[in-house]
């Protein structure tokens, strides 16, 4: 299953981001792409793009791609196909890293946000996280800097309890076999994890959303599984999408630690199963309906059967959702 947009592309721009991706992996010649990287990129450049891979493209970066990937939500894909390919090592090279930015500013996708792995690249990781919590405040929530990082410390210290929230999910309790709610309840029992809002739990503007998104993808909770379930959201919020996976990516592939989730998430390094992250991905891209709204109010849907949500909302279904 290719991306819908990136499947029209006629065949100089499939070439073109052939030759892109090549000149990716292999630092525009100045490096040796690895086994793995040559294996999987084989395989996901057919299942994003619906073509074979070509054979010996060349190897320095093409002119003019932009006006070869013309809309808007193809040079988004192909941001996030080479987002992809630039992780499936577990190192984060600054040769990738500053091709990827220029290919960003190029296409003009989220380049502020890949020019926050240049720093990272550069050894100051808490700027380059703070970036991105800037961005992320801003841009999911219109909250300013002190306002986002209020709301995940204040209910540390008693203050700004969710109190209306915490009393919603409590009362998941009882909902119907088989719904959305026991399914979101469920989830937070099993993992043991407080209700977003509460003292204990993270904000409920930031986190409840995520966690329907496991339930409704039927994602698990360990690295692999919070890896997938944010390909899933950035095939959601593709005008987000690196703004959203980043982060993760550094934590569980790079082993390179988020100053905030290192509190709730290990640092691991080579987690990263880029098949699986790329099916997620295209997942997300064809679910359609309300959930593709960041602030999504799925209360309405909590005790609507769950099957029922995945079917109207077109989620694709996976051997692996429960």
């Amino acid at each position: 299953m290719a991306f819908h947009d990136l499947a029209t592309l006629p065949p100089a721009a499939v070439a073109a981001v052939a030759q892109t991706c090549e000149a990716l992996i292999s630092g525009e010649g100045q490096q040796q792409a690895t086994p793995r990287e040559r294996q999987l990129l084989a395989e996901l450049f057919p299942a994003l793009l619906g073509r074979p891979w070509p054979a010996h493209p060349d190897v320095t970066m093409p002119v003019g791609l932009s006006g070869l990937v013309l809309s808007h939500r193809q040079r988004q894909e192909v941001m996030q196909l080479l987002t992809l390919l630039a992780f499936l090592e577990p190192r984060l090279d600054e040769t990738k890293v500053l091709l990827l930015e220029r290919i960003a500013t190029e296409l003009q996708v989220e380049a502020g946000v890949v020019a926050d792995l240049e720093v990272v690249c550069r050894g100051h990781v808490l700027k380059a996280f703070g970036d991105m919590y800037r961005r992320t405040f801003a841009e999911l929530n219109n909250d300013g800097v002190v306002q986002g990082y209020a709301r995940f410390i204040l209910p540390m210290l008693g203050l700004g309890i969710d109190r209306e929230h915490e009393s919603r999910y409590a009362a998941l309790a009882v909902a119907p076999a088989g719904s959305l709610g026991a399914g979101l309840h469920a989830y937070y029992q099993h993992n043991g994890f407080p209700f977003p809002g509460s003292r204990k739990g993270l904000p409920y503007a930031y986190v409840a959303i995520h966690d329907v998104h496991h339930v409704i993808g039927g994602y698990a909770t360990d690295p692999d599984g919070e890896l997938q379930v944010l390909g899933f959201t950035m095939g959601l919020f593709p005008d987000h999408a690196l703004l959203i996976a980043l982060p993760a990516l550094l934590q569980f592939q790079m082993g390179i630690a988020d100053p905030l989730a290192g509190s709730v998430a290990p640092k691991l390094k080579d987690q990263l199963d880029a098949p699986a992250f790329a099916r997620a991905l295209q997942r997300g891209a064809a679910t359609t309906g309300p959930i593709r709204d960041t602030h999504w109010d799925f209360w309405p849907w909590i005790d609507r059967p769950l099957a029922d949500v995945r079917s109207e909302l077109h989620v694709l279904e996976t051997s692996g959702a429960p």
